[in-house]
């Protein structure tokens, strides 16, 4: 099992989240800045992270995987999207 851990950070203070949780779903919430969630998923799973401005700011959103950045993004834009994703190594 791999240990997967999505951040959420920036100037904005809401974003509209978008993710594969744990049990490889998608989920959407409005959330809070920052945001972490940290789980276990089984190599080769792929992970989905994408945050959606709902106020003034910007937003980064980050998935990490064992530590090692497995992709990043970020967006300033109005209502601007900010989406991770990726497949985790084997």
């Amino acid at each position: 099992m791999k240990e997967v851990v999505y951040e959420v950070d920036g100037t904005a203070k809401y974003v509209n989240l978008t993710l594969t949780n744990p049990q490889g779903g998608k989920e959407q919430n409005q959330v809070k800045l920052p945001f972490e969630l940290k789980f276990y998923a089984k190599g080769g799973q792929f992970v989905y992270l994408s945050a959606q401005k709902v106020t003034r700011g910007n937003v980064h959103v980050l998935i990490r995987c064992s530590g090692a950045v497995l992709q990043e993004a970020s967006a300033d834009a109005p209502y601007g999207i900010a989406t991770a994703e990726g497949k985790l190594p084997e």
